[in-house]
């Protein structure tokens, strides 16, 4: 199907310059970028008038809990130790993979509104994951095990994940995972380590979310900070992905850079956690390209990469008493290109051959106005109520208060809500 995107102001990427022009796609990938009055001479299935608003990248969420939005509400002013052990793990041993098919699908909904078309998912249950994803089509990377306690059952199931959804489509990864160091036995790490160095895949885990989970780790193991420990076992030999990573100090930050580790940083919900601010000045000085995520919808009520960038940028200026720390480009492309790479996925920025993953913002709006400097506006300015449409491979999938994600909004509402009263016993 080839579809016409035209009167678009259109960012290419963060650190280029917005210009008047249209974008062709085919299929699930951008056919044509051209000038304002460069029309390809053509037939096309669909023509969509942009209005003279924002066409750019869509988000990459490159850390969620896409089914944990069954939750949002029920765990909110606890610190970590006691929102984990005494909310959150209770009612995770009651999912079903029904339940977190629809909590998944409410998730979809949440992130195509707010214009996020590509996503990390560390959970269980990822084949009903993969399912709300497909129905959506996002792109998505599914990231871990499942939540048995036997070690040989972990790691056949990963075998078949792998198996399953490594070669399935260019618009799916998976990557062998577990929660954290402090949640895992030694042997686990280990196993796990050896079946990815042996796949030739990358790791994703929780690392260095709170001092007390540094701290013990410290004790634990011979003074060794979690990034120096799973390093020590080989789990990051391929690289991959760590979610927070808000204590790590230049050693723990020069050893993942050189293991080709991407941390995700998680603004929102680690200040909602009081888990503390991650380094991402000391990340970017270091020489990484740290991803934006936004974790679970129980430790951050919402899905928003706008807020994700603002915090970005603006708690590094506040901790670091300097306006000029980490610009709005930075932010931009941690939301958008270094989010899609980390997760393998050609997408990010727009160019052709590249999906066609975008939304569509609102540049009219008050809030956006007077026109200014675009990256800067969408940074500091912008939020999801911005967001008119998202096209994620080449389909619309939401515009303008219409959902197009292969489930009815109102059934994906009910049958949550009624999922939920079930999981907590209302």
């Amino acid at each position: 199907m080839a579809v016409r995107f035209y009167n678009a102001k259109i960012l290419t990427s963060p650190y280029d310059e917005p210009f008047d022009g249209e974008v062709v796609t085919e299929g699930e990938r951008i056919a044509r970028i051209l000038p304002k009055g460069a029309c390809a001479a053509r037939l096309f299935d669909r023509e969509v008038d942009c209005g003279g608003h924002l066409l750019m990248s869509g988000f990459c969420n490159a850390h969620s809990h896409a089914a944990m939005c069954l939750l949002r509400g029920a765990a909110d002013d606890l610190p970590l130790e006691e929102w984990l052990y005494e909310r959150v793990f209770p009612v995770e041993e009651k999912l079903t993979p029904e339940d977190i098919y629809w909590g998944a699908m409410l998730q979809m909904a949440e992130f195509v509104r707010a214009g996020i078309t590509c996503f990390a998912d560390m959970y269980f249950g990822l084949d009903s994951v993969f399912e709300a994803a497909k129905c959506a089509n996002l792109c998505v990377a599914l990231c871990g095990g499942d939540n048995s306690s036997s070690e040989i059952d972990v790691l056949k199931y990963m075998e078949e994940m792998y198996t399953k959804y490594s070669t399935l489509s260019d618009r799916v990864r998976y990557f062998p995972g577990l929660h954290a160091e402090y949640t895992c036995t030694d042997r686990l790490i280990e196993r796990v380590a050896d079946f990815a160095a042996e796949a030739g895949a990358r790791t994703y885990i929780h690392l260095s979310e709170t001092l007390k989970e540094v701290g013990d780790c410290t004790v634990r193991h011979g003074g060794l900070t979690p990034p120096q420990y799973l390093h020590k076992l080989g789990f990051f030999d391929n690289g991959g992905l760590a979610a927070h990573c808000v204590y790590c100090d230049r050693d723990d930050l020069d050893l993942l850079r050189q293991c080709g580790v991407t941390p995700v940083v998680n603004g929102a919900s680690n200040l909602k956690l009081a888990s503390g601010i991650a380094p991402v000045s000391a990340m970017l000085r270091a020489g990484m390209s740290p991803a934006l995520g936004t974790d679970g919808m129980a430790s951050n009520n919402a899905a928003s990469m706008f807020r994700e960038m603002y915090l970005y940028s603006c708690l590094q200026k506040g901790t670091l008493k300097d306006a000029a720390a980490v610009g709005a480009e930075q932010a931009l492309a941690a939301a958008t290109c270094s989010g899609y790479a980390a997760l393998g996925f050609d997408g990010g920025t727009l160019h052709e051959g590249g999906f066609a993953d975008m939304v569509l913002v609102d540049m009219s709006a008050p809030n956006m106005q007077p026109q200014c400097d675009v990256c800067k506006a969408l940074v500091y300015s912008a939020d999801v109520g911005n967001v008119l449409m998202t096209v994620a491979g080449g389909k619309v999938v939401y515009d303008r208060g219409f959902y197009c994600i292969g489930e009815d909004f109102a059934c994906i509402v009910k049958e949550c809500s009624s999922r939920r009263a079930r999981l907590l016993d209302l």
